[in-house]
Order: C-alpha cells, then sequence, then structure tokens
C-alpha cells in the first residue's frame, strides 16, 4: 500500500493530479446537495478544496496558478460565446430598464467597498476585501480579475481567496433573503406576476404570421411574383400558390393570374399591409389543402453556405423550394431574400420532398457537424483574447494601467466572435453540449485551485482571527444594494416581481438564485430578466474588481 500513500504525498505529476482530480469531484458532489432546493453548484469545489488545502493536500504554487488561470479562461470565454449572439439585442430589446438596475447595483457594491475601505480598518487587508467583494457578489471572473491585478503586483493571491470563501455563503443566502423581502414588503403574487408579465409580453410582442389571401387586386394579373408593390422590402415570403386545383411552390418569376390564391407569411404589420396590396383574406388557409408539399426544418451545417443570402441560393428556381423562416438560436426571421445564413440557423422550408431533400444536401443538415467542437477557432479566440486582455490602457487618475486582463479580454473577444460567429474559413460556433462542458470544466478547475490555496490559512484566519468579522462586513455589500434595486425596482421602474427576481440573480451572476426564483412560478420572465442583463453585469464586475484592486494598493 506504500505506492498508493506515496500518489499522495510525493511529488510527482501523478499526484497533482490526483489531487486535483479527488479535490474538483468530492466538490462537485458537495455542490449537488440540496437544502430547500438550494445548492452550492460548482462552489462546492472551493469549499472542498479549502477544506483539504488546510488538511494538508498541496500542488506546486507555479502548475497551481498555471490550471487556476487556464480554467478561469475557459469559463469567461464560454460565457463569451453563449451570450454574445443575444447581448446588444438583449440590451436593446428587453432590458434597458433592468440593466440600469443591475448597473446600479454593481455601483452600490463599489461604494460600499469603499466605505469600508475608508471607515473600517479594512484598508490594512486590500486583497481580503476585494476578495469579498467579489464573494459577496458570487461572481467567479471578478476574483481572476483581481487575482491578476494582485499577482502584477506580487500580492499574496491566497488572501482574496479567504476573503471570497468567507463572503460566498450570504452572498447566496442574501439574494433570496432580498427576493423574499420584496415579496412581503410590496405584497407581491408570484402567480398573479406571471399572468401580468404574459399579458404585458403578449400586447408588445410581434410574432411571424401567416395567412392565405384571394388574389383580388387586378393590377397584379401578369404580373411576377417579385414585381408585387413592397413585398421583397417588407420581408413578407409567399410559399404557396394554390391555382385551380394545383397547388406548388412560385419563384419569383411566377406570373400571377386571376382566381390565384396565396399563402404569405410575414411580420403581422407586413401582412396586413400585403392584404390590401393582394387582395382579401381566406377563411380557410390553402395550407389545408391535399398536395404533395410539405414542411421541414433544415439546419444549416455546410461551410460553403455560410454568409449567402437566402436569395442568391435560388431555391425557388433550383428547386421548386421556399424558405419560410429562419431560426437562430431565441431570434426568429422570415426568410427574406436579403437575410444571410448562419451556421446552425434552422430553416423551414416548404416544398416537394425531392426538392427539400436537395436542399438539405446543400444545406448539410448534419447534427454531427453540429455538435462536433471546433478546436481551431476555440484556441484561436482564446489566443486573441489573451492578447486584447494583455493590452495596458491608460486611463486618467489611475496609478497605472488598466488591463481588461485573463478574465476581460477572452470574454470580449468571445462575445464578439460569437457575434460575428464567421471570420474567413474558420467558423466561431460552440454548440450548446460542447461549451456546458468546457465552462463547467474551467469554473470548476478554477474554484478548486482558489479553495486549495486559500486553504492554507482560511481556518486560522476564521477562528483566531476576524473571519467572522469580514463576514458580517461582507454581507452588507451583498445585501445594500440589492434591496435598494428592489425597491427602486418596485417603486421607480414598476418592474413585474419575477422579472425583477431575474434581475437581481442576473445581477450577481448566480445560478442558485436564479434556481430560486424560478421556483416561484413556471413565467419565463425570470429567465429573460437574468438574460437581459448577465452580459453586461459580467463585464462590470470584471472591470470594477481588477480597477478597485490597483486603486486601493497605491
Amino acid at each position: 500500500m506504500q505506492w498508493l500513500i506515496d500518489l499522495f504525498t510525493k511529488p510527482s505529476v501523478a499526484e497533482q493530479v490526483v489531487v486535483l482530480s479527488i479535490t474538483a469531484a468530492l466538490g462537485l458532489m458537495l455542490g449537488k446537495i440540496k437544502v430547500k432546493g438550494i445548492s452550492l453548484g460548482g462552489a462546492g469545489a472551493l469549499f472542498v478544496g479549502i477544506l483539504l488545502g488546510h488538511l494538508g493536500l498541496r500542488i506546486d504554487p507555479n502548475v497551481l496558478h498555471f490550471i487556476q488561470e487556464f480554467g478561469l479562461i475557459l469559463f469567461v470565454y464560454t460565457i463569451g460565446m453563449q451570450v454574445g449572439p443575444g447581448f446588444i439585442d438583449s440590451i436593446r430589446r428587453h432590458g434597458l430598464g433592468l440593466n440600469i438596475l443591475a448597473s446600479g447595483i454593481v455601483l452600490s457594491g463599489v461604494i460600499v467597498t469603499l466605505c469600508l475601505y475608508f471607515f473600517t480598518d479594512m484598508k490594512n487587508n486590500v486583497p481580503v476585501l476585494i476578495g469579498m467583494l467579489c464573494g459577496a457578489v458570487t461572481n467567479t471572473p471578478s476574483l481572476g480579475a483581481a487575482n491578476s491585478a494582485f499577482a502584477a503586483a506580487g500580492v499574496d493571491t491566497s488572501l482574496t481567496g479567504i476573503g471570497y470563501a468567507v463572503a460566498y455563503p450570504f452572498g447566496v443566502i442574501g439574494i433570496i433573503l432580498v427576493m423574499i423581502l420584496v415579496r412581503v414588503f410590496f405584497r407581491q403574487n408570484p402567480v398573479k406576476a406571471a399572468e401580468d408579465y404574459a399579458s404585458e409580453i403578449a400586447a408588445t410582442r410581434s410574432e411571424i404570421i401567416s395567412t392565405s389571401l384571394l388574389v383580388e387586386n387586378k393590377n397584379l394579373f401578369g404580373v411576377p411574383l417579385k414585381e408585387i408593390p413592397d413585398l421583397i422590402s417588407s420581408g413578407v415570403v409567399i410559399t404557396r400558390l394554390l391555382r385551380g386545383d394545383s397547388i406548388f411552390t412560385p419563384n419569383g418569376k411566377t406570373i400571377i393570374q386571376e382566381g390565384d390564391k396565396v399563402h404569405i407569411v410575414g411580420m403581422p404589420e407586413a401582412v396586413r399591409t400585403m392584404e390590401k396590396v393582394i387582395g382579401s383574406k381566406l377563411n380557410a388557409p390553402i395550407t389545408k389543402v391535399a398536395s404533395k408539399l410539405e414542411t421541414r426544418s433544415i439546419l444549416v451545417t455546410n461551410k460553403k453556405m455560410l454568409g449567402k443570402t437566402i436569395g442568391s441560393l435560388n431555391f425557388p428556381e433550383r428547386y421548386g423550394v421556399t424558405v419560410s423562416r429562419v431560426v437562430r438560436g431565441d431570434f426568429k426571421f422570415t426568410g427574406r431574400l436579403d437575410l444571410r445564413i448562419k451556421f446552425a440557423d434552422k430553416l423551414l422550408v416548404v416544398g416537394p420532398t425531392e426538392g427539400i431533400d436537395a436542399v438539405a444536401k446543400d444545406l448539410g443538415d448534419s447534427l454531427k457537424a453540429l455538435n462536433h467542437p471546433e478546436i481551431l477557432p476555440a484556441f484561436l479566440g482564446i489566443f486573441i483574447g489573451v492578447i486584447v486582455g494583455s493590452i495596458p490602457i491608460a486611463i486618467p487618475g489611475m496609478p497605472m494601467p488598466l488591463k481588461l486582463g485573463l478574465a476581460g479580454g477572452p470574454l470580449i473577444v468571445a462575445i464578439l466572435l460569437s457575434r460575428k460567429r464567421k471570420l474567413g474559413p474558420l467558423n466561431f460556433f460552440m454548440a450548446a453540449s460542447a461549451n456546458l462542458m468546457l465552462r463547467e470544466l474551467g469554473i470548476t478547475l478554477f474554484l478548486t485551485c482558489v479553495g486549495l490555496n486559500a486553504g492554507i490559512k482560511f481556518f486560522d484566519v476564521l477562528l483566531n482571527g476576524d473571519g467572522f468579522y469580514y463576514m458580517g462586513l461582507a454581507a452588507l455589500i451583498t445585501f445594500i444594494p440589492l434591496m435598494i434595486a428592489g425597491i427602486v425596482g418596485k417603486l421607480v421602474f414598476k418592474v413585474n416581481y419575477l422579472s425583477l427576481c431575474g434581475m437581481i440573480a442576473g445581477s450577481m451572476t448566480d445560478p442558485p438564485a436564479l434556481a430560486f426564483a424560478n421556483g416561484l412560478s413556471n413565467s419565463e420572465a425570470t429567465n429573460v430578466a437574468y438574460a437581459s442583463v448577465y452580459p453586461l453585469t459580467m463585464l462590470l464586475r470584471i472591470l470594477t474588481a481588477q480597477v478597485l484592486a490597483i486603486f486601493l494598493l497605491t
């Protein structure tokens, strides 16, 4: 059995891997344990790491630092790839008010932290204070950004891990406490809030609709379909044409005849406009007429098709197939001719079976290609992200240049690349399954290393030092900004209670709090609000932690 003892005690590559693996595995097991529906999740690795680090398990400092930083890079890069496509749209369309509140929470947290620095003795423990800020808001990438700043200044980063660890528990509990207090103070009923949200969305959301029309405008008789006034510019698509007993998919050159009936797809206002141009609506849509046409969803995975417009593919002329709709992530578009297709788009097409089969062959329609991760673009994106994160940015008043660091650089680059999606021959798309795997791997590696490093001093600080004092101060960083935002959100912004809960969870980038909020109702309000504020909040958390670390050290 000596070989087994040696495996845990004698320095070697195997020993490093064993320590890392057992810590991560036990941490993930702990993270799955739920108490009243709340679990630690990936943070379990942090606390197991602290315990095992206290008991004497060690990783070579250089190896630990590399694994910690690489894990952070994987985590923030995959976050950027996930939120990038909807980053601007989430701010513009869904949550300007919510992002103002979330930004206010970040700023208020910084103000509370500065108050603790100036009015308590924490100015002598800046690394611990910054760690408390990161833990109080349950934001791991901000801890990584702060650690990078401290490491550059030659400061012991284990102290930030201690501050993070003592603050984290109330960071999770405090978010949920604020949700409960807002509910009690303002007498909110989650069921009623869900109904109100559904009514509000129904009144404002424009979904793609379809209808069948009888061609009654005599000026259109003998005119090619593509010359119907405003048809192409409106984005409306004609997917079927019924002439006598024959139904087929028309193309732009199809000549309109008296008695024709067409089925159109588009946004509500555009459809109403076309109804005035073409003719009256039919009681029974022509899609109910028996025909050889079928509708199928086709996945775009052929790289040769990327960036081409739907019009340039000439599917109606080549195969008798029309693109009705395009689904891209959470967004839906009509198959307008000027729309450029991207990797993983889902095209809803209408046409004969043999024509659709040919279109599917052109577009790829391969789940295997979709689920097979592109490794080269990922490493190139990380490379660019590290370069961007290393660029010094001189800011007036700052004692030293600001850098986005290993947390901010890869995050911003990933957001930009995921929005662009294709750059030359490279496709910067990451399948959800691959993204989730790399993201969980990254955060687990990071927290495991932070825990092992912090565990060396954690219990000494907690039991023989000021650990409980730190906990109390960190609770202020959690509670005060959230409670202010909750009150302002209800009284000033009149935010729906469920949306407010989602915003609060998103402003702290905290999945356990989101899970609690989702348990209040089946409404999508919490998830939409969380996703709307998450990208901007993540960026602000990373930047403010690094700026504070640099500012308070000097």
